[in-house]
């Protein structure tokens, strides 16, 4: 009986196709478990920046005693409000301190413990000429004693798409004219239209990835809208 080794040139041209079958498809399970790890980190990394804006402002609000920025405005002027770069929160918390006399620079009793501002830094690069993206910078200044001060700066997220901060002052009821027994010489208003109050402030953001240098359009983004109260009781000066 003869018998000849190694494979035939069809055989060989089988096995090239197989192994080529299979290595394609690898590839593309490779490629595809790599775009999930990467929209995962994406994922990961925009709700990261959420949870700072959310941890640090909705702490330095909730523990003011006097906001200083932004200015209430009207329910009606809500929808006009756009991003803009400069300082878009300031508060401040202030304590009675007996150690300080009446006379004191800090005006009487009156101690000015700290204060917060966050401002928008718009970041420069070929694509933020047409999309604008913006850093957050939330800087504290902590005044143990007149003429002592602590001052801290910190980048909180720098993938800002949109952000706007604003607080909506409150008409809680409107005159009317008594015509009947039933009529009311004050009509109460909706929050929706009246506003919330110069004690809620209301936050609108939208974060993004980061960006590829070469990348221009629309990346990955999500966008939340929330509210903080201020709990601080507002100080004044003792006349």
């Amino acid at each position: 009986m003869h018998s000849t080794g190694g494979f035939t040139f069809v055989e060989a041209l089988i096995a090239v196709a197989v192994s080529t079958m299979i290595l394609l498809f690898a590839y593309r399970i490779f490629f595809s478990q790599t775009e999930v790890v990467t929209k995962s980190l994406e994922f990961i990394h925009v709700n990261e920046g959420f949870r700072k804006v959310v941890t640090f402002m909705g702490d330095d609000i909730r523990e003011a005693t006097t906001i200083l920025k932004p200015v209430p405005i009207f329910s009606s002027n809500i929808a006009s409000q756009t991003t803009k770069p400069g300082v878009i929160l300031q508060v401040q918390s202030s304590a009675l301190d007996p150690q300080i006399p009446f006379n004191s620079p800090l005006g009487g009793q009156i101690s000015v413990k700290r204060q917060i501002v966050y401002e928008l830094e718009k970041i420069e690069g070929p694509e933020s000429q047409t999309i604008p993206r913006y850093r957050l910078v939330r800087t504290a200044s902590i005044e143990e004693k007149p003429g002592q001060k602590n001052t801290q700066r910190q980048v909180l997220v720098d993938n800002v798409r949109e952000m706007v901060v604003f607080r909506t002052a409150r008409k809680p009821f409107k005159p009317s004219n008594i015509g009947a027994a039933k009529d009311r010489l004050l009509l109460p208003v909706a929050l929706s239209e009246s506003g919330t109050g110069n004690s809620l402030v209301h936050v609108r953001m939208v974060l993004e990835r980061t960006r590829k240098e070469t990348e221009t359009g629309q990346v990955y983004n999500v966008s939340m809208s929330t509210s903080f109260y201020k709990r601080g009781k507002e100080i004044f000066t003792n006349p």
